[in-house]
């Protein structure tokens, strides 16, 4: 692999400096919050979410490649890199990326209740994507613009439409949508939808879906299995439901 050499980029050694400061804040939630900004990792996701990209990051050891420098990336030391990554293996580039707003919502969509492992929300985040539910409404669940999310969901994020909501403002942001609600005791999902305007709504790992929500009209969906479980992991049971459903 051809390498270019650090030695003419710009290098960050101490923890005091402002732009490494400002990188610090991007590892919380309420930094990424404040600065409409969050940190991707690993030279793929990089490359497929350029549009988005303010600025790359390298650790000092890094082998820069061409296509990686004419990029103007900035060298931090192992020690400043290591200290923002997520990996237990860092990959030795990193990104700021513009988290982008959100857009009026689209059918089909999937409303996400509470759900709080980074890893089933990653997953749910891909097949919405390979699914075409590409509006996601997400409440009170885990900050999906968080490192680790966005690493379990390959940086498809960026190609959704994601809203923050709340269980209050859910009913006027969908209005008179269809709302299909995993859970179990009921019926089969349809073959063949007449009501093209829906979304599926998917609860907790623990809990389902919240009280506030099941208020709303609705229509039950069941997964129907040939042996009986004590339930599906959420991440497998939404790819089954919004395979089911696009059908």
């Amino acid at each position: 692999m051809w390498e270019v050499k650090l030695s003419c980029m710009k290098k960050i050694e101490s923890s005091e400096n402002q732009i490494f400061k400002s990188l610090k804040k991007l590892t919380t939630k309420k930094g990424r919050r404040e600065l409409s900004l969050c940190i991707i990792e690993g030279e793929k996701v990089i490359f497929e979410n350029l549009e988005h990209i303010e600025q790359i990051f390298v650790r000092e050891d890094f082998q820069i490649t061409p296509n990686i420098r004419d990029l103007d990336p900035i060298a931090l030391t192992k020690k400043l890199f290591d200290e923002i990554s997520s990996l237990e293996t860092p990959t030795g580039i990193l990104a700021t990326a513009q988290i982008p707003k959100p857009t009026e919502l689209t059918y089909p969509f999937l409303v996400l209740d509470n759900i709080q492992d980074t890893g089933n929300m990653g997953t749910l985040l891909r097949t919405a994507c390979a699914f075409g539910f590409n509006s996601i409404i997400i409440i009170d669940c885990v900050d999906i613009w968080s490192q680790k999310v966005l690493r379990s969901a390959m940086g498809n994020q960026f190609r959704l439409n994601i809203i923050d909501s709340s269980h209050d403002e859910l009913k006027s942001l969908i209005k008179d949508s269809e709302l299909y609600i995993a859970d179990l005791g009921g019926s089969s999902p349809p073959t063949e939808l007449d009501f093209a305007n829906f979304g599926l709504v998917l609860g907790s790992e623990g809990q389902g879906v919240s009280p506030e929500i099941k208020k709303l009209p609705n229509t039950v969906v069941t997964i129907p299995m040939q042996n009986k479980v004590e339930s599906l992991n959420v991440g497998v049971a939404g790819g089954i439901l919004m395979c089911a459903l696009i059908k």
